[in-house]
């Protein structure tokens, strides 16, 4: 079976979105439970304490719009140059017939 191409935008489109849908919940998260979420996200870290490096900052929604477009933006970068870069090293290897 021939693959396809893999096409830059919607990759990252993609990936832009559902970094805005963990985003948002996340912020919902904090917003709601703080102390909770930062005992959640500190069990990623090994347990390190965030509290001591993370103030419990009132979040407003200005603040969630920049932060919201700002990891939609980003994650959008990241699946196109993923893209992009796939397609070269695919085109590579099949050039080399390794696949």
């Amino acid at each position: 079976m021939e693959r396809t191409k893999v096409h830059p935008h919607p990759v990252g489109l993609a990936a832009g979105l559902t970094a805005g849908i963990a985003y948002t919940i996340c912020a919902a998260t904090v917003a709601l439970w703080p102390t909770q979420t930062l005992g959640f996200f500190a069990s990623w870290f090994h347990g390190i304490d965030l509290t001591k490096i993370v103030g419990l900052v009132q979040l407003t929604f200005g603040n969630f719009i920049v932060g919201l477009i700002g990891i939609v933006l980003s994650l959008y970068i990241i699946g196109f140059v993923y893209a992009l870069f796939y397609n070269m090293c695919y085109a590579h290897c099949k050039k080399r017939k390794w696949i």
